[in-house]
């Protein structure tokens, strides 16, 4: 019928029978598949595999546990949580929004990381603090990579904030394992 790249025996290109399928939107091109038998069978298989995808698609998927409050907890680290620090100036004093911080501090925390150990999961701040959540691999000794971590971020953010450097904790929020094989 129209000579696409992959025709069945009439011409009907097999392509246009899976759009069909998919949207239906070719009146005659239905008429031609429901009389042809060439284009009957690709038809009724193609809309069979349709089906199986919008089941697929329809079925409900359970969120993972912890899902929403990463999340929320990512959202925060970016948006902080409306507090300063305050930096004193000759002149004045210069206030940097919490959230600024947050992502100073998570640079330098993937930065660390990136040379394995763990993930960066989230960062949020309060009061004087930036606390880092990890998912560190197992096997990994948690109280040595937490203190280097610490130091590493520390000491990022100190050309930055000078003596107000916030405290940096480390939370671990999840252990990964190695893939098995």
């Amino acid at each position: 019928m129209n000579g696409g790249v992959d025709p069945l025996p009439c011409g009907t290109d097999r392509d246009a029978l899976v759009s069909l399928a998919v949207d239906g939107g070719d009146r005659a091109l239905a008429a031609h598949a429901a009389g042809c038998p060439h284009c009957a069978p690709v038809l009724a298989r193609a809309r069979a595999q349709w089906a199986d995808v919008g089941a697929a698609a329809a079925a409900p998927v359970a969120t993972p546990p912890g899902l929403a409050d990463r999340a929320l907890a990512a959202v925060r680290s970016v948006r902080g949580t409306g507090g300063v620090v305050e930096l004193a100036q000759e002149g004045g004093a210069l206030l940097v929004a919490d959230g600024v911080v947050a992502l100073l501090a998570r640079t330098a925390a993937v930065e660390f990381l990136s040379a394995g150990g763990g993930h960066l999961r989230s960062v949020t701040t309060g009061p004087g603090t930036v606390e880092l959540g990890l998912s560190i691999r197992f096997g990994e000794v948690v109280g040595q990579l937490a203190e280097r971590l610490r130091a590493f971020v520390t000491a990022e953010l100190a050309p930055h904030l000078g003596a107000r450097v916030p405290r940096v904790d480390v939370r671990v929020e999840d252990v990964t394992y190695p893939p098995s094989g």
